[in-house]
C-alpha cells in the first residue's frame, strides 16, 4: 500500500513541486531519525538503570548474557553516554537545518533568478546559448546561495522573507529555541572537555595552557528537544510559504501529508537521485 500510494503522490507533479517535495521531506525525514534514536537511546538506558536498582536479579536462559552485559555499565558511562546523545542530536539536527536552509534558497533563486542580484558575473556565451545561460544562472545561484549560508539563521530567514516577500510568521519561542540550538557549535562540543592554548616559549620550546572545560550543565535534555522541536517548526513553517506562497500548491496531497508532520507515505520521487549514487 506504501509503495502504491507513493507512485501515486509522485505522478503528474510540476518539476518544481517535486523538487522542492525532495528537499523538505528530507528534512522531515532526518528529524524523525533523531526522534526514533532518541527514543531507542532512551529505552535502552532506562533498561539498564532499572536493572541495577533492582539489584541485578539473576536470570536463567537467552536472556542471561545480555542482561549481564548491562550490569557492567558502570553509572558515569550511562552518564555520558546520554550527554553525547544530546550533542550529537543537537549537532546534527543544526546540520539538517542549516542544509534545507541552503537548499530552500538556492531553490528559490533558480525560480526567480533576479533576486540573486545585480552584481554577478555571466559568460557572454551565456547570453547566447539558452543552455549555457541556464548554466550560468544555476553557478550564479549556487555562489550566491553558499555567500547567504555565511549569515545566522536568523538573518538567513530574513533574507528569504524580504528577497521572496514571503510571509514568515516564527514565534518568539521557537526562535528562542532555534538561537538556543545556534549557539551549541562543534566547537562549544569540543571545549566541553577543556581546550589548549599552544605556543612557543622563550627557548623555542612548545608549551601549552589547558583552558578550564566547560560543564555539561551548560546543556539539558530538555534544552535540546527544545532546540530540535524549533528547527523542525520552523522549517516547515518555512516550506509552508514556499509551498503556499511561491509554489500555489498548498492543497496537493503530498505537500498536506509533508505539512502534517507525516512522511509515512511520502517516500522520496523515484527521479530523485543523490550526488555521488
Amino acid at each position: 500500500m506504501k509503495t502504491r500510494l507513493s507512485n501515486a503522490i509522485w505522478e503528474g507533479l510540476d518539476p518544481g513541486l517535486e523538487t522542492y517535495l525532495n528537499i523538505a521531506s528530507t528534512f522531515s525525514r532526518g528529524v524523525s531519525r533523531i526522534w526514533e534514536a532518541g527514543a531507542a537511546s532512551s529505552r535502552l538506558l532506562r533498561a539498564a538503570t532499572e536493572y541495577r536498582a533492582a539489584g541485578q536479579p539473576s536470570v536463567e536462559g537467552a536472556a542471561a548474557n545480555a542482561l549481564r552485559n548491562l550490569a557492567h555499565i558502570p553509572n558515569n558511562s550511562l552518564e555520558s553516554l546520554a550527554y553525547v546523545n544530546d550533542i550529537s542530536h543537537l549537532l546534527y539536527a543544526k546540520t539538517l537545518f542549516d542544509t534545507f536552509l541552503s537548499e530552500t534558497t538556492q531553490f528559490l533563486f533558480l525560480l526567480v533568478p533576479r533576486a540573486i542580484g545585480e552584481n554577478q558575473q555571466v559568460p557572454l556565451r551565456g547570453l547566447i546559448d539558452p543552455l549555457c545561460r541556464n548554466e550560468a544562472i544555476t553557478q550564479a545561484a549556487s555562489a550566491r546561495a553558499r555567500e547567504i549560508a555565511g549569515l545566522s539563521f536568523a538573518d538567513r530567514i530574513q533574507f528569504i522573507r524580504r528577497s521572496f516577500a514571503l510571509e514568515i510568521t516564527i514565534p518568539p519561542d521557537t526562535w528562542e529555541g532555534v538561537a538556543l540550538g545556534s549557539s551549541f557549535s562543534n566547537d562549544r562540543a569540543a571545549q566541553d572537555q577543556g581546550t589548549f592554548q599552544l605556543h612557543l616559549d622563550s627557548r623555542g620550546e612548545i608549551v601549552s595552557n589547558e583552558k578550564a572545560p566547560r560543564t555539561s550543565t551548560n546543556l539539558r535534555h530538555d534544552d535540546v528537544c527544545w532546540a530540535i522541536e524549533s528547527y523542525e517548526r520552523t522549517a516547515r513553517t518555512i516550506a509552508e510559504a514556499v509551498f503556499i506562497q511561491i509554489l500555489k500548491q498548498g492543497d496537493h496531497p503530498a505537500v498536506q501529508l509533508l505539512l502534517k508532520g507525516s512522511t509515512l507515505n511520502l517516500d522520496l520521487s523515484p527521479s530523485y537521485e543523490r550526488v555521488g549514487d
